[in-house]
C-alpha cells in the first residue's frame, strides 16, 4: 500500500512516524528540506523536496500508485488543489486538512468533492467532539462505540476504592462475564494483559462491554457517573465555539477568554452561552465564571501546561469532570498520571481520522481508534478462514493481539475463550502497535 503525505509540519510528522512501522510505502512532500531530513533520518518512509501542487513533484511521489493522499498543509487551498491533481493523476482516496467547520456541512462539502476531494479533516471539529463526547461520558476516560452502540470499549482508570484493584485478570474470569479488559496502560505504557495480571490503583484499563451493563462496569471500577449540565471553558478558540454551536442545547455553556476583540466576536456568534473577560489563572476569575456551580471544566487555550495546571487547580472546587486539550505529545503521559479526567491532542485524534481512511482502503476493518500505542480495529471473518476451525482458546495468536469482541446477525457479545468464531462475523481486535500487520495477517 502507497500513501502520499503533503506536509512536513506537526499533522503530517505525527502521521508519518504513526504510519511508519505498518509496511507501509509512505512518501512525504514539503517545501523544506529540513523537516523533510529530520523525518527521513528517523523513519521509513521517502521524503521528497518541492510543491505538491507540481505535477513533476507528485510524480516522483508515486501519486499514481497511491491508495491514499493526504494533503495536511495549514493552507486549505493548497490542499484542495494537491488533492484535484492528485485524483487525476490516478490517486484512489484523497483526504484535505481544512480549519473550518463549515466545509464539513452537505452543501460546502458536495462542492469540495466535485474538485476531487473525498474527504475533508477538521482538527478543531475532532478535538470539540472528542470534548463533548466525554462530558456525555463523565465517569470515563476515553469512549468509544460500536455495532451503533450496542457494545462500548472503555478507558476507565481505576480509583483507590475499586473493587477491581488488587485481582487477578483470572479472577474477574471467573465472575459473571459481562466485561473484558482488552488493555492495560501503566506507567505511560499500554499491555495487553494476561490471566496472571494484577491490577494496581491508577491503571488506565480498556474494558469492552454491552451497553445493558455499563452500570455494572461503573460499580466494579469504583465510578460514578455524574450528570453534567454546567460547563466552564477556558479558552474562546475555534473548538471551544464549536462546542458551543454543536451542544448547547445539552449543556449551558461558560467560556473565560483573555482577549477583549474575541470575546465580544464569542458574544455576537453565541447568545446561549455567557462570555467572561479574563484568564482562568486570575484570582476571581474562575469564581465570576461560576466554577463553585460548575459540573465540568474544559481547558482549550493554547498552552498545553496552562491546559493541565489549571485543570488541576479547579479540582478544590469540586468540579465532577475535566478536560484538557494537550497537544504537545510529550506532556500527554504528563497528563494522564495526574487527575485530569480526559486529555484531547489534536495529533492523535488527527491521525485516528486519516488512519481510518488508509484501513479502509486496504482491508475489511470499518474502524480504528485513537488509544496510545495500540490498534482497536474490526476485521470480518471470511469464507475459508482458518479462525473458524477451532474455539478461542485453542487457536494460536500473537501475545500483542486479543480479541475484543464480535458482531454476528446484528448483535453484539464479547470474545471469550469458549467462542467459536463464523463466516461473517465482525471481530473487534485489539493489537499493540506495531503489530496491526500480524493481526491483519490472521483474518486473511
Amino acid at each position: 500500500m502507497v500513501v502520499t503525505i503533503v506536509g512536513a509540519g506537526t499533522v503530517g510528522s505525527h502521521l508519518a512516524r504513526y504510519l511508519s512501522g505498518e509496511h507501509v510505502d509512505i512518501y512525504i512532500i514539503d517545501r523544506d528540506p529540513a523537516k523533510l531530513e529530520m523525518l527521513d533520518a528517523e523513519y521509513n518512509l521517502m521524503a521528497v523536496t518541492g510543491d505538491a501542487i507540481e505535477p513533476p513533484i507528485l510524480r516522483q511521489a508515486k501519486v499514481n500508485q497511491c491508495d491514499l493522499f493526504v494533503a495536511v498543509t495549514e493552507v486549505p487551498e493548497r490542499n484542495f488543489v494537491a488533492c484535484a491533481m492528485a485524483k487525476s493523476m490516478g490517486a484512489k482516496i484523497t483526504v484535505a486538512r481544512v480549519d473550518r467547520y463549515d466545509y464539513l456541512l452537505p452543501h460546502n462539502l458536495q462542492v469540495v468533492q466535485s474538485m476531487g476531494v473525498d474527504n475533508v479533516i477538521c482538527p478543531d471539529y475532532l478535538v470539540a467532539q472528542g470534548g463533548i463526547d466525554s462530558l456525555r461520558h463523565s465517569w470515563v476516560n476515553y469512549w468509544y462505540e460500536f455495532n451503533h452502540g450496542e457494545m462500548v470499549l472503555l478507558g476507565v482508570k481505576l480509583p483507590e476504592q475499586a473493587p477491581v484493584v488488587g485481582k487477578r485478570l483470572r479472577e474477574l474470569a471467573a465472575e459473571d462475564r459481562f466485561f473484558h479488559i482488552a488493555a492495560i496502560r501503566r506507567n505511560h505504557m499500554t499491555v495487553i494483559p494476561k490471566g496472571d495480571h494484577i491490577l494496581e490503583e491508577g491503571d488506565m484499563i480498556y474494558v469492552a462491554t454491552t451497553s445493558a451493563r455499563l452500570n455494572d462496569v461503573a460499580t466494579i471500577t469504583g465510578c460514578q457517573s455524574p450528570k453534567i449540565r454546567n460547563v466552564v471553558i477556558s479558552g474562546g478558540s475555534d473548538v471551544a465555539a464549536l462546542m458551543v454551536r454543536i451542544a448547547a442545547s445539552e449543556f449551558r455553556f461558560t467560556i473565560i477568554e483573555s482577549d477583549l476583540t474575541r470575546c465580544n466576536e464569542l458574544i455576537a456568534q453565541h447568545h446561549d452561552c455567557e462570555v467572561i473577560h479574563g484568564e482562568a489563572t486570575e484570582p476571581g476569575i474562575l469564581s465570576e465564571a461560576g466554577i463553585a456551580r460548575a459540573d465540568a471544566f474544559v481547558s482549550l487555550t493554547n498552552s498545553a501546561s496552562e491546559n493541565i495546571l489549571t485543570c488541576l487547580s479547579v479540582n478544590e472546587y469540586g468540579v465532577k469532570k475535566t478536560v484538557a486539550e494537550v497537544n504537545l505529545n510529550h506532556f500527554v503521559n504528563l497528563a494522564e498520571g495526574f487527575n485530569i479526567g480526559t486529555v484531547l491532542n489534536k495529533q492523535l485524534l488527527m491521525a485516528n481520522a486519516i488512519y481510518q481512511l488508509l484501513i479502509d482502503a486496504g482491508s475489511a476493518s470499518p474502524k480504528r481508534l485513537a488509544i496510545p500505542d495500540a490498534e482497536v480495529v474490526v476485521f470480518e471473518i471470511k469464507q475459508g478462514s482458518r479462525l473458524t476451525a477451532s474455539r478461542v482458546s485453542e487457536l494460536r495468536i500473537p501475545e500483542e493481539v486479543t480479541f475484543v469482541g464480535l458482531m454476528r446477525d446484528h448483535k453484539s457479545q464479547l470474545v471469550t475463550g469458549a467462542t467459536q468464531f463464523q463466516v461473517g462475523d465482525k471481530v473487534l481486535v485489539m493489537c499493540l502497535a506495531g503489530a496491526l500487520s500480524r493481526a491483519k495477517k490472521i483474518f486473511n
